[in-house]
């Protein structure tokens, strides 16, 4: 779904369009970068995952945005809101580009989307990280969420097998 930007103190987070695809999949399908996310590496992707940006701007049920810097709108990562039925729930995703790694954007990032979230009916959000993802557990402990459940996921297309947490923060 389509929606206002977000604007940060150095990012716009703007909603996807379809020819952001290739720009989100080189992040996703890298084997450093997506290294911990459920989606398949790149000699594994199926046809719909490949065109997963294809008429993305009608799309409903989630909130896919890419973010850039402000200064020069350079592409730094993708990330997403995905609302329960009621939109009190939203559930977050996000992957920065590693030449930003480390430089507080992630944070940056998902503290516009819970502001996002919360300006639409957001009350609690989750996050689903694999426990050995040392980055993004620290920043989702560093922005106060807990872990409410531990489990895991399969790597599309692979063998991988991540135990993981979901992270929980409660924003009433």
């Amino acid at each position: 779904m389509v929606t206002e930007d977000i604007i940060t103190n150095r990012l716009i987070i703007k909603s996807t369009r379809e020819e952001d695809g290739p720009l989100c999949l080189n992040i996703w399908l890298d084997d450093e970068m997506g290294k911990y996310l459920s989606d398949p590496p790149r000699d594994k992707a199926d046809e719909d995952e490949m065109n997963f940006a294809k008429d993305i701007e009608n799309q409903k049920g989630w909130y896919p945005f890419i973010a850039v810097l402000k200064e020069s709108g350079e592409f730094i990562g993708t990330c997403s809101v995905v609302p329960s039925d009621d939109n009190k729930h939203l559930g977050l995703g996000y992957c920065v580009h590693k030449k930003y790694w480390r430089q507080g954007y992630a944070t940056e990032m998902i503290k516009g989307l819970i502001n996002f979230g919360y300006r639409n009916g957001g009350r609690k959000i989750t996050a689903e990280v694999a426990q050995e993802n040392e980055g993004s557990n620290a920043v989702l402990k560093k922005l106060g969420f807990y872990v409410e459940k531990e489990g895991a996921f399969k790597k599309r297309g692979t063998d991988i097998v991540y135990d993981e947490y979901t992270y929980r923060l409660d924003l009433e």
